[in-house]
């Protein structure tokens, strides 16, 4: 049987020992120390896009609170061109049909073919609404088919990081791939004279650290294309790159003043 002994011959050989052990520790200390920064610079990397996330819809909401408007609804969408073929097209409308039957669908059709079809969803237990949109068109002999995604609700005071994980995560079951994510934002003022409308929408742009791209003025509307660094995503215009706009309109004498942001631009009716 081989046995092994701890005597070295050398009068050194315990400071020897000690030593390369020493060296061999700090080795593997240092490799802990860089794996632990490695998570580290992972899990940062993962809060700060969480908080970018929050920031396209949360912010809004809080700025908007913060401009003494009253938020009532909000929405998310995403979006996708698909194939103009009309088999393409029907075959696509029953599978999605198909993975979403717990939607409540119905659809259009024009010379017996089908160029709509609509599926909503209404969660009971989260209070939101989802709808699902697939349309063909035809404008002037050119075929245009998209499928539309969004998850809408009403009120503030919501966990906005979660819910635009969720609409992320959906779209990414409907288009297979991740989309931009169009956010929108209504709310109501109190103030109702016209006047207030310009200096409303300057206060907004400086809440959100904006500035100008385009502007449409009428006697009871504004509507503002703006350019704000908070943001990444960009939408270029004949003026420079947008993304963010702001819409007011007055509702008349007794009537509140409506508000609308959106980003990186207004995607429902304002």
């Amino acid at each position: 049987m081989t046995t092994f002994s701890t005597y070295t011959p050398f009068s050194n050989g315990n400071n020897v020992t000690k030593e390369r052990t020493w060296v061999t520790m700090k080795k593997v200390s240092l490799a802990i120390i860089i794996f632990l920064l490695f998570l580290t610079g992972t899990a940062v990397a993962q809060a700060i896009g969480s908080d970018k996330k929050e920031a396209e819809i949360g912010t809004i909401v809080e700025g908007m609170e913060a401009q003494g408007i009253d938020v009532k609804k909000w929405s998310m969408y995403s979006k996708k061109m698909i194939s103009a073929e009309d088999q393409s097209f029907e075959e696509l409308t029953k599978l999605l049909q198909t993975q979403f039957r717990h939607y409540k669908w119905s659809n259009e059709r024009a010379d017996g073919k089908l160029h709509k079809a609509s599926g909503i969803f209404f969660n009971e237990k989260t209070g939101f609404t989802e709808k699902l949109q697939i349309q063909s068109t035809d404008t002037n002999g050119q075929k245009q088919s998209y499928i539309l995604y969004e998850l809408s609700g009403e009120g503030s005071g919501k966990n906005w990081t979660q819910l635009y994980e969720y609409a992320q995560a959906h779209s990414f079951d409907i288009f297979h791939e991740n989309p931009t994510i169009f956010t929108c934002v209504n709310g109501q003022l109190d103030d109702k004279m016209s006047s207030v409308l310009q200096l409303k929408v300057n206060g907004l742009l400086k809440q959100f650290n904006a500035v100008p791209v385009e502007q449409l003025k009428e006697e009871s509307f504004i509507s503002v294309s703006a350019l704000t660094s908070d943001w990444d995503q960009l939408i270029p215009t004949d003026e420079g790159s947008m993304n963010i706009q702001i819409a007011l309109r007055g509702a008349g004498l007794g009537g509140n003043t409506s508000v609308t942001v959106g980003t990186p631009i207004i995607t429902s009716e304002y």
